[in-house]
């Protein structure tokens, strides 16, 4: 018989009822029928201030009370999950750590998948969504923490830190620096661009920098789209005392109906780990390969 620890990625998404293969209009359906009528309105209402550009859509992660209802909520983003559980399944296998602890967990998806497949590792969460905080806890088989991570306190030190696209561009401010076109290894970027995310990546690294003692390793994937935010980013880690690993880390491409979407799958080692440390001209030609 196959057992959830056997499953990879994609089966294991399909097991808690994600709805794989489908259109979102379909996708659209099946989860307003699974909410409360009120929940349903509610979530209507959000799309619509979302599509005529008055919102950022992100109440949607308020909406889901049931296991069922957060995995259609997030099945629009099926091909992604997969990807990236994929991925860091690689970096746990790699590092081996006996704990971990995931930035803006949601639902707890990678954290139910990474706990069957290895249950001995200690997992921990922290999303500032209660409603998927909830949810979360059943899969992790741990009592999550409901909070803002650039607040919440450490509950111990962690092996690991992970984050899944467990922060969304739509709440970083624009830069009001003059635009200018700065280029590093072929790749081009906006450096006061660059420069102002880098500024508010820095309370995301300090913050994730808490839950770690000296020895230990960040994972992060996200919709880092362009040089210049990948650029700001691994600035903000260094401020940190973490260093990317381009060995381990990888672009991953997906696809969307038609789209594709492309984005850094990224491992870092402590600050003094790796004594061949990547220069920027590096990172870049590693993002535009």
């Amino acid at each position: 018989m196959l057992t959830t620890q056997s499953l990879g990625p994609r089966a294991f998404l399909k097991s808690l009822g994600f709805a794989l293969d489908k259109r979102p209009h379909q996708i659209d359906r099946l989860l307003l029928k699974s909410l409360s009528p009120g929940d349903a309105e509610a979530l209507r209402m959000i799309w619509s201030t979302r599509n005529a550009g008055f919102s950022d859509g992100l109440g949607t992660y308020l909406i889901p009370k049931t296991l069922k209802q957060a995995a259609l909520q997030f099945s629009y983003d099926w091909p992604r999950a997969v990807a990236t559980m994929d991925w860091f399944d690689e970096v746990v296998r790699r590092l081996g750590p006996t704990s971990i602890v995931e930035m803006g967990c949601g639902a707890g998806f990678l954290l139910g998948f990474l706990r069957n497949r290895d249950p001995g590792v200690h997992l921990q969460g922290v999303d500032a969504a209660r409603n998927l905080v909830d949810i979360g806890a059943a899969l992790s088989g741990h009592a999550l923490i409901a909070g803002d991570y650039l607040a919440a306190k450490p509950d111990r030190a962690y092996d690991l830190i992970v984050c899944d696209f467990g922060f969304d561009m739509a709440r970083f401010k624009p830069s009001t620096t003059p635009h200018s076109i700065a280029a590093c290894a072929g790749a081009q970027y906006c450096p006061g661009c660059s420069d102002d995310l880098k500024v508010q990546f820095d309370a995301y690294l300090r913050a994730w920098r808490r839950w770690s003692h000296a020895g230990s390793h960040l994972a992060v994937a996200g919709r880092l789209s362009n040089f210049g935010m990948l650029r700001a980013f691994v600035l903000a880690a260094s401020d940190a005392g973490w260093l990317p690993c381009l060995q381990v880390s990888t672009v991953l491409t997906v696809k969307h109906d038609q789209d594709a979407e492309r984005f850094p799958a990224l491992l870092f080692v402590p600050a003094g780990a790796d004594p061949e440390a990547p220069d920027m001209e590096a990172i870049a030609s590693f993002f535009n390969r």
